[in-house]
């Protein structure tokens, strides 16, 4: 908005000043082909002439002249004809008079000495110049007219492209991005739009896998409950009832647990409200390895090396806790033996390394994996533990704090996930 205001107002402000230089130019060349005396300066001619004792003949000759090679509009007017009793009375007494008529054309009064004659002086080319200042004044404003339909032409145009774009894309979601050109008015207008058209179609990507993987994850638990149904009605033992009942027990906590984290998931859809302040990340790191590890049998071990001080990190902490549980999580369901996580912060942004040491994610899977409910083939219990949302997740949780989460190869063998973001404007109670 500010782009296109100073733009447009620099652009009828220069307008303005070359147009009315342009057309002064005109109007000073006319001028100078048709310049007439003033009328005063012929009216003092002409009492000059008829100062020096001449006869009236002569006078009217010399007016005559003058009116007809016209350099001015003269003529001689009998003074009983001129109206008004004051008027008559301020030219006898020798005062010069001027008076403007309907059309807005200034004449002058004189009566001559020693005759009871008046001069009356008018502009010859006077409606001439009125007809050509007319002619210049419309041609100012088409001219400026012209400048800003040459200023609004490209933004007309542009915004009917985007028109275009938004009907084809209601119609086809995967019809081409608009395209504009770095200096159209309407360039941050089509960049919103293409980030919009992008958002569409990885919305629609996501409810489209979702569907997909949702009706796989729920058949095998469902076929599997089924099955164990009838095998339960068949069932004489009330220890294998027992061991049927558990199986569905099971079945039902692994739907229960894909219900909820397509719960988690639909939450992140929209980009929320960012709420940083600093916190204590090796704390926030150690709070958490407690609670995943608490329920596993044989954990690897998590090391945590921090060379920042403990409250230099800042974030929306209920966010990066979403983001670094799963990250653990996933680290404590691929490592060994060690899982270390690395901590920087710096005045140039935040950086936090998980390193496992297991079999490690391949290089050609390194991008795919952030995407939603792509899992790696992997053993059954590795499988079965995951509907792969997490790094969905993580991914878009940095995307909110303007970084990126990557992985690596870590000097233990395994993975190393990279958390990076930039400095963050501390929230204000």
């Amino acid at each position: 908005m500010k782009r296109a205001f100073l733009s447009l107002y620099l652009l009828i402000v220069l307008a303005t000043l070359g147009l009315g230089w342009a057309l002064d130019q005109l109007w000073n060349a006319y001028q100078s082909e048709h310049n007439t005396p003033a009328p005063g300066a012929t009216l003092t001619e002409i009492l000059r002439l008829a100062s020096e004792d001449r006869e009236l003949d002569q006078t009217r000759a010399l007016i005559h002249g003058i009116a007809s090679r016209g350099l001015a509009d003269v003529r001689l007017v009998p003074l009983e004809d001129i109206s008004g009793a004051s008027m008559v009375e301020r030219l006898e007494a020798g005062e010069p008079l001027s008076f403007e008529d309907a059309e807005g054309g200034l004449y002058h009064y004189q009566k001559l000495p020693d005759h009871p004659q008046v001069v009356v002086i008018g502009e010859a080319d006077f409606a001439q110049s009125r007809r050509l200042e007319s002619l210049l004044a419309v041609l100012f404003y088409i001219a400026l007219a012209g400048v800003v339909f040459f200023w609004l032409w490209p933004l007309t145009r542009d915004l009917t492209r985007l028109e275009r774009h938004a009907e084809a894309l209601g119609r086809n979601p995967e019809y081409p991005l608009v395209e504009l050109r770095g200096h159209s008015p309407a360039q941050r207008l089509a960049r919103a739009f293409n980030h919009m058209a992008r958002r569409i179609r990885d919305l629609l990507r996501s409810q489209k896998e979702m569907t997909h993987a949702v009706s796989h994850e729920l058949r095998t638990p469902l076929a599997r409950m089924k099955f164990a149904l009838e095998m339960a009605q068949d069932s004489r033992s009330p220890d294998d009832l027992r061991h049927k009942l558990a199986g569905l027990q099971a079945d039902v906590a692994e739907m229960d647990q894909l219900v909820n984290q397509l719960l988690h998931y639909a939450r992140f859809e929209q980009e929320p409200e960012l709420h940083t302040t600093a916190g204590d990340m090796p704390g926030l790191i150690r709070d958490l390895s407690q609670r995943l590890s608490g329920h596993l049998n044989q954990p690897a071990r998590i090391e945590l090396d921090s060379q920042s001080p403990a409250e230099s990190f800042v974030c929306d902490w209920q966010l990066m806790e979403r983001a670094l549980h799963n990250l653990l999580q996933n680290a404590l369901r691929h490592a060994r033996d060690t899982i270390e996580v690395h901590l920087h912060a710096d005045e140039h942004g935040y950086r936090i390394e998980i390193d496992d040491d297991g079999p490690g994610v391949p290089e050609s899977e390194r991008r795919r994996i952030f995407e939603s409910f792509v899992r790696l083939r992997e053993s059954p219990e590795h499988h079965a533990a995951g509907f792969g949302l997490g790094l969905a997740i993580v991914q878009r949780i940095m995307q909110w704090h303007r970084g990126e989460v990557r992985v690596e190869r870590a000097p233990l063998g395994g993975a190393r996930f990279v958390l990076e973001w930039p400095p963050q404007v501390v929230e204000r109670p």
